[in-house]
């Protein structure tokens, strides 16, 4: 079987070759599975993100339509201030 120090030489080199193949295959396939992984996180984020554009798409909307009953609203609470003013004014003056 062994007749020369390089059929040693062979046999060493097909197990170093051997172990290296089994280590690159375990290292890809362990690699898969964290890119794996990664894709579902990314996925879970994506889906998040969106969840929370929709919301603030919602917010956006409803603050634009309300928007357009501020002023009117404003004007409304300033003259009822004015009123309240002039109530406590005429309330002191009479006293």
């Amino acid at each position: 079987m062994l007749e020369t120090s390089k059929d040693l030489f062979w046999i060493v080199l097909t197990f170093v070759i051997l172990w290296i193949g089994i280590f690159m295959g375990w290292g890809v396939f362990y690699i898969a599975l964290i890119l794996k992984d990664l894709r579902g996180v990314t996925k879970s984020i994506r889906k998040k993100m969106n969840m929370l554009d929709q919301i603030l798409e919602m917010i956006k909307s409803k603050v634009e339509s309300t928007a357009s009953y501020l002023p009117p609203l404003i004007e409304a609470g300033g003259k009822i201030m004015e009123h309240f003013k002039e109530k406590k004014k005429t309330a002191k003056s009479k006293k």
